[in-house]
């Protein structure tokens, strides 16, 4: 099999790389390695039919004669009578897994390759249906099996940028490298921002000074980031609303709260980029003008645009009606049950959620998924928004055979672009209300429990924090067609990188001076607030709750005495430096498996860590000041004790309800109203003021990691 392996490779300042995290790892068989590489083959220029010889021939498997071979033997033969009927989502245009018609298909694909009995029925399915179905469809639902199904544990997705870089990258780029693509090397001094880095042809980019451009885009470092978006979309692979239930019991793990909390930690950090940058609040929404429009930049693979939104959107218009009464009145149940006290679930049944662990029944009650307790009547409300901003509404839906949806979602209604679109943040700070209402029905914290006894936090020092802006080089070469000879042999002759501005911060240690009276086991949490809103004036401590950001959370055994708690950034097992690239994996794992080295498998292929780089806001360039908060508390771990009834170094453990690693409540002890009063009393709470500068990479002094 021949493939020139494209290693995306980035140039990093003298020590501006992330020190390696201290993981476990185990070396990948020969079987493990077989089916990663396997699997990778399925994601190469996803939008051409397959081109390895060896495969081709399984492109007539047939699912009714190996329908033994599948436990769901029902979904198998609805699927080929879909397939042979030409009832399923041509491919070449856009998938929405937000559009029921799409929905459908892909929850039936996805019972048909789950329900394979052994890897070899479930690759023959996934190639025979990777030429025939949507490529988006099947990208999607191959994603979600491989990280739900048993037997595919450990195997590592590509990140999803690499699968699709017409998501993530301006069209005018993805253009360039077209160019680039059919002439090489020969004619670069014609291409705006173009030279050659060894093999690698590279286009320099930045959003951020696009001239073609109709609101702001100061804020695009941010909010195009492709990592965090990657993030976004890795979250609901994890956690997809339609997917749950008995079968997939994902409920065990917290997920209406946790689907809670993400959201809020997006919003939270987008608002403290807002901030650094000189920005006001996040606008509120309501159902007048949407002053900011969103001009998206980006096409879909086959040259579709987009939909825009131009400035001034206003929702009082007669093709609105209909959505937005749906928003009022679903929004009025959440609200109604809250204030009642109770949800009413598909039996009629009473459910009291005045209690602190009925945040988890509120968020899957206002996702509207399918662990929802009465998604018939607590509807999705949030989509209808997006669906709305987006500007999609008005486009007349047509359907391919009388049966499949054909649409052009926003980048709202794709998980992997929504927070591209500063509407985003506006739908979710109204939706962060709603929780808010609900927190405000519970008591305050009691003192004495916020209290750890014997155990006084004296001082918390912190390192100068530095951002910086630095290049990262992505490979848009998945996005490009193969001509006739890289067809045959399986190769891509040219390799094309687009360099792009990425926001990071030096490495930084903080230090917690703390006297205990006795050796225990302690969680130590790290919380950044903004100290001034957008008007320069200070937030009291209980309105700032909101805002407060989780930095890190980790245990620590306390020995009796002072210690300094030490902590650096590097340390922080809430985030990853960066996805390993498709092609960087597929030639691991290919030359593992013919024996030139070894591929490991440790958690740094981990799809759900946060971008380590947007750990810190920009802050600005004479210091921004942020509130540092510190909170010391009993270390009460998960009721099924985190990792203990999975393999953490190569599962997500989704399901077994031993992923989180206390009992505590999400963004505990700011998850409700704290006052100015209640943290002078705790001793094991401790608030420092701490300054963000912003520096050129010039000025940043890093020492060389070795």
């Amino acid at each position: 099999m021949a493939r020139l392996v494209l290693c995306v490779l980035a140039l990093l300042a003298c020590g501006l790389a992330d020190p390696v995290h201290k993981v476990q790892q185990k070396i990948a068989d020969k079987e493990f390695l077989e089916h990663q590489v396997d699997v990778l083959n399925l994601f190469y220029h996803i939008h051409e039919p397959i081109h390895e010889p060896e495969l081709q021939h399984w492109d007539q498997w047939d699912l009714i004669q190996n329908i033994e071979k599948y436990t769901n033997e029902t979904a198998v033969k609805l699927y080929w009578e879909f397939i042979k009927s030409d009832a399923i989502l041509p491919r070449g245009v856009p998938f929405s897994v937000l559009e029921p018609t799409h929905l459908f298909e892909a929850k039936l694909l996805y019972n048909v390759l789950y329900s394979s009995k052994d890897f070899s029925t479930f690759y023959k399915t996934a190639v025979f249906v990777r030429n025939k179905v949507n490529e988006g469809l099947f990208v999607y639902v191959l994603s979600v099996v491989l990280l739900h199904h048993p037997g595919a544990q450990g195997i590592v997705i590509p990140p999803i940028y690499d699968i699709f870089p017409s998501y993530f990258h301006n069209a005018q780029v993805l253009t360039t490298a077209q160019r680039i693509n059919t002439h090489g090397k020969q004619w670069l001094e014609h291409y705006p921002s173009t030279y050659v880095w060894d093999e690698n042809v590279v286009i320099r980019w930045n959003d951020t000074v696009w001239p073609y451009f109709t609101d702001d885009n100061t804020l695009t470092y941010f909010t195009h980031d492709v990592n965090l978006n990657a993030f976004y979309y890795n979250h609901n692979l994890f956690y997809p609303y339609w997917l749950g239930g008995e079968e997939t019991p994902l409920i065990k793990d917290r997920r209406g709260e946790f689907w809670w909390f993400l959201h809020k930690q997006i919003v939270t950090r987008y608002y403290l980029e807002r901030l650094s940058n000189g920005f006001g609040e996040i606008p509120v929404l309501d159902f007048n003008v949407v002053q900011q429009g969103h001009v998206p930049q980006i096409s879909y693979h086959n040259g579709i645009p987009f939909p825009v939104r131009p400035n001034h959107f206003h929702l009082d218009q007669p093709e609105f009606v209909e959505a937005i009464t749906k928003i009022i009145d679903y929004e009025h149940r959440v609200r109604e049950a809250i204030d009642q006290g109770y949800v009413v679930n598909h039996v009629g049944e009473h459910i009291n959620i005045h209690t602190p662990e009925a945040i988890d029944i509120l968020g899957r009650l206002i996702e509207g998924g399918i662990d929802s307790p009465n998604p018939k009547y607590y509807k999705d409300f949030i989509s209808i928004w997006k669906a709305l901003l987006g500007n999609t509404l008005w486009h007349k839906q047509r359907y391919h055979n009388d049966q499949v949806a054909l649409v052009v979602p926003s980048v709202l209604e794709h998980y992997q672009t929504a927070l591209r679109d500063p509407a985003f943040y506006s739908i979710w700070k109204r939706v962060l209300k709603l929780f808010t209402a609900w927190h405000k029905t519970l008591p305050s914290y009691d003192v004495h429990k916020l209290i750890l006894p014997s155990v006084t936090i004296k001082s918390v020092e912190v390192d100068k924090l530095v951002t910086f802006f630095e290049h990262v080089y992505l490979n848009v070469t998945n996005h490009l067609y193969l001509n006739e000879h890289e067809s045959k042999a399986v190769v891509d002759d040219v390799s094309v990188l687009v360099q792009r501005p990425q926001l990071n911060h030096k490495v930084f240690t903080v230090r917690v001076n703390v006297t205990s009276e006795e050796a225990k086991t302690v969680l130590v949490k790290f919380f950044l607030a903004p100290k001034y809103d957008s008007n320069g004036v200070e937030i009291p401590l209980h309105e700032n709750t909101e805002n407060f950001y989780l930095l890190d959370i980790f245990p620590y055994d306390l020995p009796t005495g002072n210690v300094v708690i030490k902590r650096e950034s590097t340390d922080n097992w809430l985030t990853i430096r960066n996805w390993t690239p498709g092609y960087e994996v597929y030639e691991k794992a290919y030359n593992a498996l013919h024996g030139k080295g070894q591929f490991v498998l440790d958690k740094t292929h981990r799809l759900n860590g946060f971008p380590d780089h947007l750990l810190l806001p920009k802050g600005r360039v004479g210091g921004f000041p942020f509130v540092l908060l510190v909170h010391i508390s009993e270390f009460r771990p998960s009721k099924i004790p985190q990792g203990s009834n999975y393999d953490p170094i190569v599962s997500y453990g989704l399901g077994s309800g031993a992923r989180w690693l206390s009992d505590e409540p999400f963004g505990y002890p700011v998850d409700r109203p704290l006052y100015q009063w209640q943290a002078d009393k705790v001793p094991n709470l401790y608030i420092q003021d701490v300054h963000i500068f912003h520096k050129h990479v010039p000025e940043v002094d890093v020492p060389q990691v070795v």
